[in-house]
């Protein structure tokens, strides 16, 4: 069998080292944050996901506007609470599942 080349000996070290330093740095941060719970409190924390936040919310919003009734997006776009969102992503998603299925189904010539 041919052996590795050199650079790619070096490469694969330098990989595991800066895959190592990430791991140590993320654990390091993790347990950084508060035990009890309330890890929105934790102002590095917060910061850090308040961009996430918005844009995952953002296409949430344009999936239920592209996928769903006019009623429906205005009723997600009234939503305050981050599960009840979800909730309602999660019901679209189900339903454009099954609309797939169904279709797929068509197209291969069986029936529901």
């Amino acid at each position: 069998m041919a052996e590795a080349p050199a650079s790619s000996d070096a490469a694969s070290a330098e990989f595991a080292k800066a895959l190592f330093a990430s791991l140590v740095r993320g654990t390091r941060l993790s347990n950084e944050l508060p035990h009890d719970g309330h890890a929105y409190a934790f102002s590095p924390f917060a910061q850090s996901v308040t961009p996430q936040r918005e844009q995952i919310s953002s296409m949430m919003a344009g999936l239920i506007e592209q996928q769903a009734t006019v009623a429906a997006a205005q009723r997600f776009a009234a939503m305050d609470d981050v599960a009840d969102r979800f909730e309602s992503v999660v019901d679209i998603s189900d339903r454009l599942l099954e609309r797939v299925d169904a279709d797929l189904d068509l197209a291969r010539g069986l029936s529901h």
